[in-house]
């Protein structure tokens, strides 16, 4: 699963200057990517995530220069172009669905939700409604999209 995220993302054009790479890109995506899985919310903890896996995470790439920080990890994903980012994950998230080596079909399950009590009627703020993918096999969220209405 997470060999398939290294490779996808090779295709996505660094933002740093040449001089500026103390840690590879795919250190930064597969780093990001186990943090956003383990539940990290926010960039000091993914590199606290980071810190304390770093063995772990070694095994899948060098890492030979440790954890970037915080701002690091900010600052690079804020440099990404988000449009090819959003291709390269898609494409990311479809391998996990074709990589079934049993021969059964990933289950994806479509939610919708409406977010009660969040709307004011005298504002004219309608609630909030969104839609959620979940590959069920690999217990992964695969997007989330706010919709202009309920969806059924």
């Amino acid at each position: 699963m997470l060999a398939g995220l290294t490779k996808v993302f090779a295709s996505l054009k660094d933002p740093r200057s040449d001089k500026n790479h103390l840690y590879s890109l795919n250190e930064i995506w597969l780093l990001r990517t186990c943090a956003a899985i383990s539940g990290a919310g926010g960039w000091k903890a993914m590199t606290q995530v980071g810190q304390t896996k770093l063995q772990w995470l070694r095994r899948l790439l060098a890492f030979a220069s440790g954890i970037p920080n915080g701002d690091t990890l900010a600052w690079v994903m804020g440099c990404i172009d988000a449009g090819a980012f959003g291709q390269c994950f898609a494409q990311w998230a479809a391998s996990l669905v074709s990589d079934n080596d049993d021969g059964h079909s990933e289950v994806i399950v479509l939610d919708g939700e409406t977010a009660r009590r969040f709307h004011n009627r005298r504002s004219g703020h309608e609630a909030l409604h969104g839609i959620s993918a979940w590959a069920c096999r690999q217990q992964l969220s695969l997007g989330q999209l706010a919709t202009d209405t309920n969806v059924q």
